[in-house]
This record gives structure tokens, sequence and C-alpha cells, in this order.
């Protein structure tokens, strides 16, 4: 994991100034190491501060900060390969790179053993066999298990390709102006070159191409899975026989590739099935397994995550938060996540708090539980779905669910955990995991209407694994609401002036033309207890004031002008409901 950002200026003025300041607000993202590549020249190592000589600055560069976990000291970043055509930086991880390495290392030099090196190398044999840059990527995201960000010129065309894996595990955005072309891993970083910069997302599943002279094209370059298809009624699992073995062998497999090569790891751990099951698999595969949570000191989570590591023996660190402690953090979190929206800001509280924990553990690399709900079935309205549309309904919704976590979930966790210079990995979002899931009959998870618990195949699993009853059939509340920060947010607000009094009409219809971000707040809310979901009014503005101050009251919002065309309507094609 690290952060990567990049330039294309359009009147040939050198970027190498901008860049640095690019990186310099992304330091949290890469404490082991800054390097950039400008123009011709060879790559720069900024630990010293000091560019080499002779340099003479260019119209385009790449930069990157590095979270070393793969590749040591050699996997500083950016490479540039075997016939210097090609130069890439990457954010992720590849799960499969040792297997493609295997297949390369005869025709390509390897300067260092990182997965990183061995995209570029991947594409550098599939652009020698296709017509451009663009179908060489497309193959490249055929070949690839892992999840990523990347940014690779060709230097032969000038071509800049920006690239993001299937689920957009990875976020990079982009921004477009009469000046420049920037790109980077946070948002922040293209924020503080000033001006009044549009920033987008290169949506998952997507590159960007950008031509020598600036101009733009999105294309797709990966398709989910036959299973993911909203229409599809022919299941190869329609029995827990049948799809009990076949969850177990790929969430095993998942774990597997993502734990190897680490002997400490951390948990993000609520006390919930979906981290419960993570950290007990964990367990057998590494030497050191720590489990993290954080709320307030009488909150649900807290209290529950006590009693299960306790009953299965495993080892949890908590960070009690409190109205103090909260005032701190707010506008560090809200820094980090880039974000405003109350329920964004409410979940990212205690997994903040939690990693400055880890932080202080020295652990590198945490695991989550996220994505278990979308392909399993587990929210509370799915089975009210059920009762009022019938299945083909629920597996849209779920199928959307799915593809809209990039926006709703993986962008702030990944900012969030990182901000404490920490990757996290998500083994529920392991491409084979997912097949499986949306293969099986959705009546083995969510059996009909009455079924308040939903996951019945996860949590069958669980069972079988070893991990009592009482703790795999748990019902789980809300994040915020079960770490207490939604009850502590809203104390804040009110001691600050901030209530129902307050807020004026003009406000109420602001906040109606915001995008909803959450399945709860989508359509959710229309199942259940709508005060529940939906956003007190008087929260929200009380965290707009604190995002103003930290980024000053002409920030942009990003531009998703686009993303329902991109993603909505091309990946999830709905089919009409029915029972």
């Amino acid at each position: 994991m690290c952060g990567i950002a990049g330039i294309l200026n359009k009147n040939n003025q050198g970027v190498t100034d901008d860049l640095i300041l690019m990186l310099s607000c992304m330091h949290n993202r890469g404490p082991d190491g800054v390097a950039i590549q400008v123009g011709d020249n060879r790559r720069n190592s900024m630990e010293s501060s000091e560019l080499s000589s002779p340099y003479t600055d260019g119209r385009f560069g790449l930069g990157h900060v590095r979270l070393a976990i793969v590749g040591g000291q050699l996997g500083k970043q950016p490479f540039t390969s075997c016939d210097g055509r090609l130069t890439l930086v990457h954010n992720g991880e590849i799960y499969n790179y040792k297997q493609i390495r295997n297949r390369l290392t005869s025709t390509h030099n390897f300067v260092s053993s990182s997965d990183s090196e061995v995209i570029l190398h991947l594409l550098e044999e599939k652009l020698a066999e296709s017509a451009s840059l663009l179908e060489a990527i497309t193959k490249m995201a055929k070949t690839l298990d892992g999840v990523y960000g990347i940014a690779v010129k060709d230097h032969n065309t000038g071509e800049i390709a920006l690239v993001r894996d299937l689920l957009g595990v990875r976020q990079l955005y982009y921004s477009d102006d009469p000046e420049q072309v920037t790109f980077a891993s946070e948002q922040k970083a293209i924020w503080l070159l000033g001006g009044s910069k549009s920033v987008r997302r290169v949506m998952p599943g997507h590159a960007v191409i950008i031509s020598n002279k600036g101009s733009l094209i999105e294309h797709r370059i990966a398709e989910p899975p036959s299973s993911l298809k909203s229409d599809k009624m022919d299941f190869r699992y329609n029995s827990l026989e049948q799809a009990l073995p076949a969850y177990k062998k790929s969430l095993i497999s998942a774990m597997r590739k993502r734990t190897e090569g680490l002997d400490r790891i951390g948990i993000i751990f609520s006390g919930g099935i979906d981290s419960v099951l993570v950290a007990w698999l964990a367990k057998d595969l590494v030497k050191e397994v720590i489990c993290y949570n954080a709320g307030t000191l009488d909150s649900s989570d807290i209290l529950f995550a006590r009693k299960v590591a306790d009953d299965l023996k495993l080892k949890l660190v908590v960070n009690v938060i409190t109205k103090r402690s909260t005032e701190e953090m707010l506008p560090k979190i809200i820094h980090a996540i880039e974000e405003r929206d109350a329920v964004q800001v409410e979940v990212a509280l205690p997994i903040y708090s939690a990693m400055a924990m880890a932080k202080k553990d020295h652990i590198k690399v945490v695991f989550s539980g996220q994505g278990v709900d979308e392909i399993f079935g587990g929210y509370p309205w799915y089975p009210k779905i059920v009762a009022s549309e019938g299945y083909p309904s629920l597996r849209n919704h779920m199928i959307e669910d799915l593809f809209l976590l990039y926006k709703e979930t993986l962008e702030r966790e990944d900012k969030t955990t990182m901000a404490h210079g920490i990757e996290m990995r998500e083994p529920y979002l392991d491409m084979r995991v997912i097949d499986t899931a949306f293969d099986m009959n959705p009546r083995l998870n969510v059996t009909g209407p009455d079924d308040t618990l939903g996951k019945q195949v996860h949590r069958k699993l669980a069972a079988e694994l070893g991990i009592p009853k009482e703790i795999s059939y748990r019902s789980k509340s809300a994040a915020q609401h079960g770490s207490g920060m939604h009850f502590i947010i809203d104390e804040m607000a009110r001691e600050n002036g901030f209530t129902e009094s307050t807020i004026s009409p003009g406000y109420v219809r602001q906040l109606e033309k915001r995008e909803l971000l959450g399945s709860s707040q989508r359509y959710g809310f229309k199942y259940g207890n709508k005060e529940l979901w939906q956003t007190s009014p008087h929260i929200q503005l009380y965290l707009d004031k604190i995002f103003e101050g930290v980024f000053g009251k002409s920030s942009t919002s990003i531009d998703t002008s686009d993303e329902e065309y991109l993603l909505t309507n091309r990946i999830i094609r709905k089919s009409s409901s029915g029972k």
C-alpha cells in the first residue's frame, strides 16, 4: 500500500514543485519512502530532499510514497520497463504476483521482489502483443488477482493510463483543467494545488486514457463474473450441503493469499460474526493476531467484543472514546476521509481510534469484515424486500450494494487506516468468494420474509468451524450506533449550538440534493425505522462547519455526474422484480 500522484502539464511547464507538494500531504500513506520521476530524469528518491544533478524539469511526472509490505527497500517506485517504454506506479496488492513473476523471469529483468514491478513487466509483455495501451491493460486486468490503483506512462505514444480494480478497493482520483491533468490516491493532493478543481474518480473496472495533449477518455477494462448477472436464475449451489464446502474453500483461500508472508496482523474487530470469523481463521495462519475495537465505555460493541475475545481466547486491544477525544479526532478524521457526510464520519470514528492503537503496536496490515452483508444478504431490510418485491429484486439490491461499496465504504476505510500508515485487506471481497456467494440460491442466505438475521450460509460455516452459536447467530447494530458514536456527536452538536431550531428550510433543501451514501440512506430506511437510518440535519450542519474549517469554505465536492452511467447502467443491469 502507498500513495501515488502525477501531473501532465498542457502548457509545457515544469511539474516538479507541484508534484512534490502533492506527495507532501500523503506522507502518512508512505512512511517507508518517497520518490518521483519527472521528464527524462531518472527516478529521484526524495528522502534527502535533493534532486539528482543534472536535473531538468519536465511537463509530466509520477510520484510515489511507499508503505513497504512486499519488496523491501528495492521496491521503490516508479518502475521503468526493460525496454524503457513504460513507467509505472501502483497502489495496492497483487496476490498472484509470484505465479506471474515465475512466468516472466526468463524474459524480463527484475530489480526487486515487489508485486508492483510484476505488474509493469506483465503490461510490457501484453503491450508487445497488442495494438494499443488500452488493449494491453484490458489483457493485464484479466490476469491480475488483487486490488490496485495504477498510473502508467507509455513514452512511445505519450499516453498515460489510470487504472482501477473491478470493485474499486483502491481509489484513484483525477482532475482536468485548462492548464494540466492531475491525479492522486487522495483528493486533498489535488485540492492542495489550488484553483477550482473538479475532481472525479477513476471508476472501478475502468481505465482513463490521457493523450499526450491532455484529452481524456474513460474505458471499461474489467467485467464481473457471470454469477453477478442480475437476471440469473440458474444457481450452482441450491442446498447448504453444496454451498458450505464451496464457501469454506474460497474463504480459506482468500485468507491464505492475504496472510502470506505476514507474521503479525490486526483485525478491525466489532465482535460481530464477520470480523470474528476473520480473526478465527487468521489465528491458524499468522503467528500473532491482535484484534482492535473502539467505542464509548458502555457501547454494545465494546462490551460484546470483550466477551467474544475472552470466550475465543483472542487478544483484544480497546480504545475507549470520550467526548473530549471525539472533539480532538473529528477534524483529523474529516481531513483523512475527505468527507463531511454524517454516516461516513460516524462510522470512521471508531476505526480511526482503533487504528491509533494498532499503530502503537507497529501493525502494518489489518483485516476487515467488509462485504459480507452485501454478498450474503445481511442487512435488516433485505427480508422486507423479499416480502414486498421477491428474490429477483433482492439480488438486484445486493449486486448494486456490492458495486457501490467503492464510494460508500472502501474509500473511507482505506483512508481511515492509511491515516495511520496501515494497510487494510478485505478477504470477503476476494473475487472467488464473491463468485461463490452469488452462485448460491439467495433463499439459502435470506430464507424468507421473517429471516431477520440473514447471512445463513456465512453463519452456518462459522458455527461448523467452532465458533459458538450465540456468537455466530448474534444480530448486530449499525457501526455508528453499536460504537456509541452517533449519540456522542449528537450531544456535541447540541452543545455547540446546532439544534433542530437552527436548521433553515433552505439548508434542508440543500441536503436533499446531496448524494446519499450507504444502502441505509439510499433505500433501506423505506423498509424500517426512518429516524434510525436518516441523518439529523443539525448533526450534518455541525459536521459541515468542521469540514469547512479543515478544507475551507470553497472546497469542491467530488464530481459524480458520470458515475451512474459508467457503473450502475453498465454493470448493474436491473431485471424486473418478481417473486
